[in-house]
């Protein structure tokens, strides 16, 4: 059964977001999300939320979802991984034939968290891995080891950084755009050597809300729909110790699954954009080894600036890159248009500590895959 993204909508990104409530993010962009979708909250059979309780900062944080969706008393469960995780879950929903349509929805009011570095070092083993240090400290350990086995430098990594933010300059929910160069990255604040402040993405705040629904639903009600052909979720270890951090072994998971589906074979020549998580700018080159494209096709992933340019929206990352692909593929991406784009590779990662990832692949003409 096919699925078909209906409508999209945004809140934010703003560095700060203290006019307003984390239910009037969510509520704006549902708003949007329905209007674009030419449809009515009523007209929706349930809802996915993508967010996580401790991040949130109060237990089942997804019991005041319903209200900002118009989805009270219908069906709503919770996904605590990436928006596109809980895509993905979506997407299964509705290919079980029991919803015709279904909103997805994330958010992230990291302004309303006084440190985001404390609750990343609370994802940390208690026992063994929560140091004395900079809870970045892992993603020092994993450039590095990138660095002695992939070839890269830390000047190549450094240009990745440099390259979203000033390519975010024409992106006007960007936040975080800047004109830098490779050498300002290097230069920045060290955080956990060999990685600096500029290499991090900062926290921002906002709300994302996509429609989906099946093709009967997008023939009848859709005003402009966007398929998708493909979908796949992977982790690597969780154990730390165990874990190689020179690869993305949930990336190499969830992208095969994602291909198959979309029979895509060689990427570097079947999609036209990739959207590949960059909350530290070494992981952007790991995920693209992962995903089976190299440094020529740079210039074609994140024409949004990726979290480097609109910031670390947590559980919202792959929802911020979701909804930038959307418009691109219908050419309407003000300002960053990569003209004649029709298909899209969307990559999201949890973040530190985690290894868990999830893959989209989004067609602009079509493509039922059973």
């Amino acid at each position: 059964m096919g699925v078909v993204v209906m409508g999209v909508g945004i809140c934010g990104s703003f560095p700060s977001s203290g006019g307003l409530s984390y239910r009037e993010l969510i509520a704006k962009a549902a708003a949007t999300a329905y209007e674009d979708a030419g449809l009515e909250p009523e007209q929706i059979d349930g809802a996915v939320s993508c967010e996580e309780d401790f991040i949130s900062g109060y237990s089942i944080s997804d019991e005041y979802v319903p209200d900002q969706l118009a989805m009270v008393r219908k069906p709503v469960y919770t996904i605590t991984g990436d928006f596109l995780h809980g895509l993905s879950s979506a997407v299964m929903q509705i290919r079980t034939g029991r919803f015709k349509t279904l909103v997805v929805q994330s958010y992230c009011k990291a302004s309303n968290i006084m440190t985001k570095d404390e609750i990343v070092h609370f994802a940390l083993d208690p026992t063994y891995n929560r140091f004395g240090v900079s809870p970045h400290y892992l993603a020092g350990i994993e450039m590095q080891q990138f660095i002695d086995s992939s070839g890269h430098s830390a000047e190549d990594i450094a240009e990745i950084a440099a390259f979203n933010r000033s390519r975010a300059m024409a992106n006007p929910l960007a936040p975080y755009g800047a004109k830098l160069t490779g050498d300002d990255v290097i230069a920045s604040r060290p955080l956990a050597t060999p990685v600096t402040e500029l290499m991090f993405a900062r926290p921002a705040d906002a709300a994302v809300v996509i429609v989906i629904g099946n093709e009967e639903a997008a023939q009848e009600m859709a005003n402009d729909p966007i398929y998708i052909s493909g979908t796949g979720w992977g982790s690597g270890n969780s154990i730390i110790e165990r874990r190689a951090h020179d690869i993305s072994e949930g990336t190499l998971v969830a992208a095969k699954m994602a291909y198959e589906e979309a029979g895509i074979s060689v990427p570097q020549n079947e999609v036209d954009i990739a959207y590949v998580s960059d909350l530290y700018a070494h992981r952007e080159l790991m995920h693209m080894d992962a995903l089976g494209l190299n440094t020529d096709f740079l210039p074609f992933i994140n024409p949004d600036g990726g979290s480097q340019g609109m910031g670390d929206l947590m559980e919202a990352n792959g929802g911020a890159r979701f909804y930038d692909a959307v418009r691109q593929l219908r050419g309407n991406a003000t300002g960053h248009q990569v003209v004649g784009a029709k298909t899209a590779l969307l990559h999201g990662w949890r973040g530190i500590p985690t290894d868990s990832a999830a893959v989209v692949v989004l067609d602009a003409e079509g493509g039922d895959n059973e």
